[in-house]
């Protein structure tokens, strides 16, 4: 059986020594920043600008705050977050108290904090009391200092004393607990380790080009794994993280023209809103003025999967701004495969190479030939993409079973499909196996539909989906997102799709959307999409 590694080379300038020979935890990581730069910049908001020195004792000040309340290390705390600079402190001070930091967006409601903080076994909720929601004053009670609430919880369902019991998984070696953003289901409560996230941080550094003191753009809320090891990256640097707590296309574009930035880290629902002000009247001075301000730098493209037309359309419109594409798992600590700026022209649609230290297998589905045997899918073949890493969560929270379903010994298996690309045999993802649409019996994977609606001229988004059909079981449509000014008729659109797919995998319905229905860390909700379709279907006259 072929083992896939890493080229473990350290690019020129790629600084992982910022990263070395410090305990293996983030808030060891976070203190030894707040001392070697402490006269600089580390976060503006908008409202607050934060340097270094008062990060290190706002946090150091929080921690004492947390022993004093009673916080037993290993004990999980919610820390509301929406991108403001108090969410760093609130973490810092977690994690330097010992605990286990579970964020929650600042907008959730009163039920979803209580019922977070019940499956986690927390009492207690950190934010910045300046930007306390309603939601809260109906979930928790006071604990006696203002950046510390107490959550309301059924004392019969925990410990003598009535403190609830957090899950076996959690003690003071773990670091965060991010759940999972599934469109069905309970979502699982991914936990991660200091020293998984630790050293997932050393490895990409030896990929990318996270220089001392740069500027990044932070558009990624925290409670999306991928916003903080982009945020903790940048801070590990020395660099300035510029926060925004609410992400507008326009205002976006309008910042990066003020300043210099040297990245900024996206999902491409993202990439293809600002995509479309940029096709704006005003769009082609606009970019002229990024441009010379030498912004965005890099984006940093991650979440879910970047179509080559989506990205090589962002090259031409903004040629100085180069892209690097990153997939991964919360699971294995993000970042799993990065494909660089300098390779990005050239492969484009492809998820790159490993990251150091991670190997991989793409393996035959139940079912397809090879698979009882053992042996990798071949090249051209979609196969269940498998992963070894060090860099490996702990676990599901209290969910051992769903945590040994997703190993295969020491393998973790992604869910995700892909393939060795002929000729080149470069890695391309091909659909999620969850995600299939399944129309007369024959499986359609809904990224290589939206790749081939990608390269549309007139397209600035498109989402794929299975409506459910008595006679097919599913049939497919395609929600279009056109771009400003444009909307082809649904028959060129589906003349353009017989041009490129297989003719069972072309739409059978095409509706226009303003813009992709999105979850909650800006990832396409596909659920969503496909009620709309659905509902679109239901309407007068719209059958399908």
């Amino acid at each position: 059986m072929t083992t896939h590694a890493t080229l473990t080379g350290t690019p020129a300038g790629a600084p992982a020594a910022p990263l070395a020979g410090a305990p293996q935890r983030l808030d060891a990581l976070l203190e030894r920043a707040c001392a070697r730069f402490a006269d600089r910049v580390a976060l503006d908001d908008g409202e607050d600008v934060l340097g270094y020195r008062d990060l290190g004792e706002r946090g150091r000040a929080l921690a004492a705050a947390l022993t004093s309340a009673g916080l037993r290390r290993g004990e999980p705390v919610l820390v509301a977050v929406d991108n403001r600079c108090g969410d760093l402190v609130c973490e810092l001070g977690a994690w330097s108290a010992g605990a286990v930091v579970v964020p929650v967006h600042r907008d959730s409601p009163a039920l979803v904090l209580r019922a977070t903080a019940e499956r986690v076994g927390a009492r207690l909720l950190l934010g910045d009391p300046r930007h306390r929601p309603a939601a809260w004053e109906d979930a928790t009670g006071s604990a006696g200092h203002p950046w510390i609430s107490g959550i309301v919880q059924d004392p019969a369902a925990g410990a003598p004393g009535g403190l609830p019991v957090p899950p076996a998984e959690l003690d003071a070696e773990q670091a965060l607990v991010v759940f999972t953003s599934g469109s069905t289901g309970r979502p699982k409560g991914v936990v991660l380790s200091h020293r998984a996230l630790h050293t997932k941080l050393r490895a990409i550094a030896r990929t990318l080009p996270f220089g001392e003191g740069q500027t990044a753009l932070h558009l990624l809320h925290l409670n999306f794994s991928f916003g903080q090891w982009t945020s903790l990256l940048t801070l590990a640097t020395g660099g300035t993280l510029l926060l925004t707590p609410r992400f507008r296309a326009r205002q976006v574009l309008q910042l990066l023209a003020r300043r210099t930035v040297d990245r900024t880290a996206v999902v491409p629902s993202m990439l293809r809103l600002i995509r479309r002000e940029l096709d704006s009247p005003d769009g082609t001075a606009l970019a002229a003025r990024l441009a010379a301000a030498g912004s965005p730098g890099t984006w940093i493209c991650g979440g879910e999967p970047l179509p080559a037309g989506l990205g090589r359309g962002m090259r031409a419109l903004l040629p100085h701004a180069g892209i690097a594409d990153v997939f991964g798992l919360s699971e294995s600590a993000t970042s799993d495969f990065i494909l660089t700026p300098d390779r990005y022209d050239e492969e484009a649609g492809t998820i790159g190479r490993p990251s150091p230290g991670v190997e991989y297998r793409i393996m035959p589905v139940d079912g397809a030939p090879g698979a009882e045997a053992g042996a990798e899918a071949e090249t051209g073949t979609a196969g269940e993409l498998w992963l070894r890493t060090p860099h490996l969560m702990t676990g599901y929270l209290d969910d051992p079973a769903a945590t040994a379903a997703t190993m295969a010994g020491r393998w973790l298996r992604t869910g995700d499909l892909a393939r060795h690309r002929p000729p080149d045999g470069r890695v391309e993802l091909v659909g999620r196996a969850k995600q299939l649409i399944v129309r007369g019996g024959a499986k359609i994977s809904p990224l290589e539909v939206e790749a081939a609606y990608a390269d549309h001229p007139d397209c600035a988004a498109c989402v794929a989906v299975g409506v459910p059909d008595a006679l097919l079981g599913e049939r497919l449509h395609l929600l279009f997102v056109p771009r400003a000014g444009r909307m082809p008729a649904e028959e060129e659109l589906r003349a353009h799709g017989r041009l490129r797919l297989e003719a069972h995998k072309v739409p059978e319905r095409v509706h226009r959307v303003e813009q992709p229905p999105l979850g909650r860390t800006g990832k396409t909700d596909r659920a969503a999409a496909a009620r709309l379709a659905e509902a679109a279907v239901a309407a007068p006259g719209g059958a399908a």
